[in-house]
């Protein structure tokens, strides 16, 4: 039985292991692209940049209509049970409404380009960069949807590469190669993410007749049917559309009362601070298939310790970036330029910083919640942050403008964190309950 156990979390380490290492090609390929961006656009053309980028990724969220998660999470429990054609059924589904959702939410970024950029925005110049950002949102959203298919056929590592690494680091190249015109660079960013595209679809279809497909399992007592793939993704629709927006609603709100300088200042130094997110969200994706694998099959000692074991890991990792950035602020972010070494900068990545280390100390609640059927109760907790985000932001940003943001997001974010967390004791009482991990 030992033996067994130490076999498998070999494996889980590998694994995590693994996808820390393509977290750290994506930290790199996202600070260099950041880093030059700032440096060779200037204040000016990289603030619409990262606006363009947070419409973006709104869009995209909104696009693929919670069914993302819902994938990822039916996959991995039909496999548990050796449900291999429910999978597909699920994948097949999942990916054609998203698809179509996904142009969709291209179209109306292009139309809608001139009225945001002239009567939110006030930047006439913006219209052009939101149109072709337009393009971005096809491919993202589908390579996003194929990498949480992988997740749920336990490839995160390959999910990882495609959904965060490749793009960036493609990107950067791109601007290391010479092609530093905005409109270059987000052509550059929806070609990446459309050659991920390609890359996750011929892995499932390698996988396709050897991994989906009916294992019978004999068990004592057959397992509860999933609900429909829609009862499933209807909740975390929600869930998906308020964490987006709970990253994009500053830096958006922030455009329409600051300049695009300080739209620039502020979306670097929340992007640096939001690597721990990064990597933190690679060791909650790598243990997902687990959870809801373990869950599945009623394992709660193996899903209480695979938790744990996230999470020291977590902190491992995270703790000494943390304090890096918080000792050493002003030395970051005078690498980008003297514009963006300000105090207030330097300030907000402090106040960022504190709320990224409850971050670390609570860092997979929201995935257990996903992963184990509770999509309801993460929505609802979803929903009160998106209200205290509206009401504090309508306050801060306005008074204070890019502190004003950031203390907004550091609230925002340790709030979710707490309130997963007790949610997760309150509808999963048996991870506090002893046990024992068995063969």
């Amino acid at each position: 039985m030992r033996a067994i156990v130490e076999r498998l979390m070999s494996r889980t380490l590998l694994g995590y292991f693994a996808a820390l290492a393509t977290r750290g090609v994506e930290v790199i390929g996202k600070f260099g692209l950041y880093f030059l961006a700032a440096r060779l656009m200037g204040g000016h053309d990289s603030g619409l940049f990262f606006l363009c980028l947070s419409w973006v990724n709104l869009a995209s969220t909104g696009a693929r209509l919670g069914l993302e998660r819902a994938i990822a999470r039916h996959i991995a429990a039909e496999l548990a049970v050796g449900h291999g054609r429910a999978a597909r059924q699920a994948l097949l589904t999942g990916v054609g409404w998203i698809a179509l959702a996904s142009v969709v939410a291209a179209l109306l970024t292009f139309v809608l380009a001139g009225p945001a950029a002239e009567s939110i925005y006030h930047q006439p110049d913006l219209v052009a960069p939101l149109r072709f950002a337009a393009l971005i949102l096809p491919s993202q959203t589908l390579a996003f949807t194929i990498g949480f298919a992988l997740i749920g056929m336990n490839r995160a590592v390959l999910a990882q590469v495609m959904q965060s690494a490749l793009p960036p680091a493609l990107s950067l190249v791109a601007l290391v190669a010479g092609l530093h015109r905005l409109d270059t660079v987000l052509i550059v960013y929806a070609c990446s993410y459309a050659a991920c595209c390609c890359l996750g679809g011929a892995f499932i279809l390698r996988d396709w007749r050897g991994v989906l497909v009916d294992r019978p399992q004999a068990a004592a007592t057959p397992p509860e049917p999933l609900p429909p793939l829609w009862t499933t993704a209807r909740p975390l629709f929600v869930v998906e559309l308020v964490q987006v927006s709970l990253l994009s609603l500053p830096v958006l709100a922030l455009g329409a009362f600051a300049d695009p300088v300080a739209v620039s200042a502020f979306s670097i130094v929340s992007r640096m601070t939001m690597m721990i997110n990064t990597i933190l969200v690679s060791i909650a994706t790598i243990a997902s298939p687990a959870f809801a694998r373990y869950h599945r099959r009623g394992e709660y000692a193996q899903l209480r310790h695979t938790a744990n074991q996230a999470r020291l890991l977590a902190m491992g990792v995270c703790l000494p970036i943390i304090a890096v950035m918080v000792i050493f602020p002003h030395t970051l972010l005078l690498l980008l330029g003297r514009d963006f070494a300000s105090h207030a900068a330097v300030a907000a990545m402090i106040v960022l910083c504190a709320g990224q280390l409850v971050n670390v100390l609570l860092p997979t609640e929201d995935m257990m919640l996903t992963m184990t059927g509770h999509g309801r109760t993460l929505r609802a907790l979803n929903l009160q942050q998106i209200v205290v985000c509206c009401v504090l932001g309508a306050v801060l940003i306005p008074l204070f403008g890019l502190m004003g943001a950031a203390v907004l997001s550091a609230i925002v974010l340790i709030q979710g964190r707490v309130s997963f967390a007790l949610a997760v004791r309150r509808v999963l009482p048996e991870l506090s309950a002893p046990g024992t991990i068995a063969a």
